[in-house]
C-alpha cells in the first residue's frame, strides 16, 4: 500500500519544528501506531478509547521504564510521553531513548499539567524525535489536531 506523507508543523513559543513522519494511506484509512505513556491510568484509557474510535492502532503503558523497552521493541508512529511521572519522569525517558541512540528516529509529543522553565522547553524542543509540547488539561481532539496536522 503506497502511502503519502503529512507534514507537521509546531510553533510552540517561537520555536518552528517540521517533521515529516506520520502516514496516511491514499484509500483514506489512517494507520497510524501510537504510543501513550503516562503513569495516570484514566488519561491512557480515555486516549486509548478516543484514537481507537478514530482508527488508530494505540498502545499504552502506565510505567516509563516499560515504555522505553517497547520503544527499544518496537516502532511506534508516535509517541504521547508525560513529563510529570514518579520514578522516571518523562524528561528521563528522552534521556534513556537519547542514550540508546533511538531518540532521533521518534515522534514524541510531551504532554504536562505543568509547564517547563522556558530554557528547558527550547532545549527539549530542539532535540531530534521530539516534535512538540502539549500543555494539560488537552482534549483529545486538541491531541489529535497536534499530531496531524
Amino acid at each position: 500500500m503506497e502511502r503519502i506523507k503529512i507534514k507537521i508543523f509546531y510553533l510552540i513559543k517561537g520555536i518552528e519544528n517540521e517533521q515529516t513522519s506520520l502516514f496516511i494511506p491514499q484509500n483514506d484509512f489512517l494507520i497510524v501506531k501510537i504510543f501513550i505513556i503516562d503513569d495516570d491510568k484514566q488519561i491512557t484509557t480515555m486516549l486509548s478509547k478516543f484514537f481507537n474510535y478514530k482508527g488508530f492502532e494505540v498502545v499504552i503503558t502506565n510505567d516509563p521504564t516499560e515504555g522505553v523497552i517497547k520503544i527499544r521493541r518496537e516502532h511506534f508512529d508516535v509517541i504521547l510521553l508525560d513529563i510529570n511521572m514518579p520514578v522516571v519522569s518523562g524528561f528521563g525517558v528522552i534521556e534513556l531513548l537519547a542514550g540508546a541512540n533511538i531518540l532521533k528516529d521518534q515522534n514524541v509529543f510531551m504532554f504536562s499539567g505543568l509547564t517547563p522553565p522556558e530554557i528547558q522547553l527550547k532545549n527539549l524542543l530542539r532535540r531530534d524525535g521530539v516534535n512538540g509540547f502539549l500543555k494539560k488539561p488537552i482534549g483529545p481532539d486538541e491531541i489529535l489536531t497536534a499530531i496531524t496536522s
